[in-house]
């Protein structure tokens, strides 16, 4: 694992979220072989966005909106399965914001400090499976969990195809609250978003890790906007009426700034150089924000496969150890992170 001299770095341009964006049902087309096809068809879907954008603005809008705040699916593999079936299963509640909501809490181990494992957007607990054996093994408790609208739990506010990072931090805080205290957060993509506003209600916790976490959503949602040719003022209208049924101002989703707010636990944001989904420079931006934190730089990982990588699993392992607890076996050579 290679390090990097962390710093503040502008905001990623590329959103996490814009491949789905772009696979919306209105939105999409058949994968081609030839590029130049693809690029004629994703030529003529931003025309129809840059036509609505001046004859429908609000319609446009509310598009945009439904595009940003619905989360993928895709099916579990059968390793995240397996894993699911030999947790012990059991439910959180959301409440105070209606009626409360089930979050599915999953747990593995019965001795050691709390490990809390958030995935990211369109992920499940399941996920975590490499991530939950390399702990156990480092003798921790795991507790992972799916966030509202994500695998078994419940729907969130605006229905189970909807959701938002805000709940997201919510069903983090409540599964944190079912499970006890716990010692450590490790978190994936915008699960690392979902931890910062977590922190910043006061999530108690000695440590954090962020894997390919994101720093902005504004400028992300901005980014998306410019992919698809959405004016500027569309995406205005977009952004001001998510707030009022959000409850906040989107600038209050800036990672970095959250941690510049309130004091943070020691944090190890890990970040590959050839993650296409979050930028690289988005990690450096969280590591030179927060006091103490430290970035290291994978490479070859992408934003996915760093979740099963042996030697960012022991790098967690290691990092959020607490001193008390046994040490695991040694990655063997070549596992290594280069």
């Amino acid at each position: 694992m290679t390090q990097a001299v962390s710093s503040p770095s502008p905001v990623s341009p590329s959103p996490a979220a814009a491949a789905t964006a772009l696979r919306s049902p209105d939105a999409s087309a058949p994968a081609s072989r030839d590029g130049t096809v693809q690029r004629a068809l994703m030529g003529l879907q931003r025309l129809r966005w840059q036509a609505g954008s001046v004859l429908m603005p609000a319609a446009t809008a509310r598009r945009l909106e439904r595009i940003w705040f619905s989360p993928p699916r895709g099916a579990a593999t059968s390793a995240a399965l397996h894993a699911l079936d030999g947790a012990r299963a059991d439910w959180a509640l959301v409440t105070g914001h209606g009626p409360s909501r089930r979050v599915r809490v999953y747990r593995w181990g019965s001795a050691g400090p709390v490990v809390l494992l958030a995935h990211g957007w369109g992920g499940h607990a399941g996920q975590w499976h490499a991530v939950i054996d390399g702990l156990l093994a480092a003798g921790m408790r795991v507790v992972a969990f799916d966030a509202l609208s994500h695998g078994a739990s419940d729907a969130g506010a605006r229905g189970a195809a909807q959701t938002s990072v805000l709940e997201m931090s919510r069903s983090l805080l409540a599964a944190a609250w079912h499970a006890g205290p716990v010692h450590a957060v490790v978190a994936h993509s915008l699960g690392g978003a979902a931890t910062a506003l977590a922190l910043r209600e006061g999530l108690p916790a000695s440590a954090a890790v962020l894997l390919g976490a994101p720093a902005d959503m504004r400028a992300a949602c901005a980014a998306l906007a410019w992919q698809l040719g959405v004016a500027p003022a569309v995406l205005g209208r977009m952004q001001r009426h998510s707030e009022r049924w959000l409850g906040m101002p989107w600038s209050a989703f800036n990672v970095p700034d959250l941690g510049r707010a309130r004091a943070v636990p020691p944090t190890l944001v890990i970040h590959d150089r050839d993650d296409k989904e979050v930028r690289w420079e988005d990690g450096a931006a969280i590591a030179g924000a927060w006091p103490g934190a430290r970035l290291e730089t994978t490479t070859g990982l992408g934003h996915r496969r760093i979740l099963r990588d042996p030697a960012v699993i022991q790098r967690i392992a290691e990092f959020i150890r607490p001193p008390s607890a046994p040490r695991e076996k040694p990655v063997p050579a070549g596992l290594a992170v280069t």
